[in-house]
């Protein structure tokens, strides 16, 4: 029976391990956006009183929110050539020419050499 309470602990410590790194990652945003709500309700109970503000607010986000909801979830239109039409495709092959190096390579030889001069002091 004590084999349950050890998984159970294994269980539960794994839990709140994935707990604290997933409040790690978006604890910074779901800060943001509580001091932005508190902003605009201030806006709001500045302008319509502190009584009114939460339905004045309420009243403002469902268009907002209908929006935003649209935009998530709207697609882009497929051109007629990605649709399976029975136009061929085309494959373009970019062929690397002689000098061609990208920043990685390059910083990497720039380390080398340093490493190189700092051999020859």
């Amino acid at each position: 029976m004590e084999i349950v309470s050890w998984i159970g602990w294994l269980a539960a410590a794994l839990a709140g391990w994935i707990w604290s790194i997933a409040w790690l990652l978006i604890g910074g945003w779901v800060s943001t956006l509580l001091q932005i709500l508190v902003i605009v309700f201030l806006v709001f109970a500045f302008k319509y009183g502190w009584r009114r503000a939460p339905l004045e607010m309420v009243l403002r986000v469902r268009p907002v929110g209908g929006w935003l909801w649209r935009w998530i979830t709207s697609r882009e239109p497929r051109p007629a050539y990605e649709s399976g039409a029975g136009v061929p495709q085309v494959r373009i092959v970019r062929v690397k020419e002689f000098g061609d190096i990208n920043l990685s390579s390059l910083l990497n030889v720039i380390m080398l050499a340093g490493l190189g001069m700092l051999w020859a002091l």
